[in-house]
């Protein structure tokens, strides 16, 4: 084969891959497009912040390898986390901010990998919550359970977080106890 024949090959072959690769993003991003529940961001008391979190990838719980594609969560980078007693403000570096209220919550994990990265065993800190579908996306407007995950610096920085989102959960369950009685 001349070289000729062989760079038509090979570039043939890498507009192939990208065009899969274009056409498989589209699809996940059509079928995530109903996730609903981002509301305004939190008000409440500050809790605790983390301006300079690597933001791994969102996926199901179930299924680390699967990244789900919702706006500002769409792409890994660095995010300032910020967590109040109403919720939780996620804003990646260009991208829109994420706000979770307290209700949406369920807890913490941690991990030692994710689609996008794998480190030390627990090096991640999961953040997991609840996103509700567009009635038009499902039958019943049913919630989906997802987690964010994390990379702190420091091991301190991953405990003060697991204990802000407790802080906050525990909060939760006492006004939601206080208010069924």
């Amino acid at each position: 084969m001349s070289r000729t024949g062989f760079a038509i090959l090979m570039a043939s072959i890498v507009v192939l891959i990208l065009g899969g690769m274009w056409i498989a993003w589209r699809a996940r991003s059509r079928r995530d497009s109903g996730v609903q529940g981002f509301g305004s961001a939190p008000t409440g008391e500050v809790v605790a912040v983390f301006p300079r979190a690597s933001d791994v990838s969102t996926t199901p719980v179930g299924s680390p390898f699967e990244r789900v594609a919702i706006p500002g969560l769409r792409y890994k980078g660095f995010a300032e986390v910020t967590v109040r007693r109403d919720g939780v403000s996620i804003a990646v570096t260009g991208e829109p901010a994420v706000n979770l209220s307290a209700a949406q919550l369920s807890g913490t994990s941690t991990a030692g990998g994710r689609i996008g990265k794998i480190v030390e065993r627990d090096g991640l800190s999961l953040l997991q919550w609840r996103a509700h579908e567009a009635p038009e996306h499902t039958e019943g407007s049913e919630a989906r359970v997802l987690e964010s995950s994390f990379r702190f610096t420091t091991s301190p920085e991953q405990q003060a977080f697991a204990d802000a989102i407790a802080h906050i959960l525990q909060t939760e369950q006492s006004h939601t106890t206080q208010e069924d009685a």
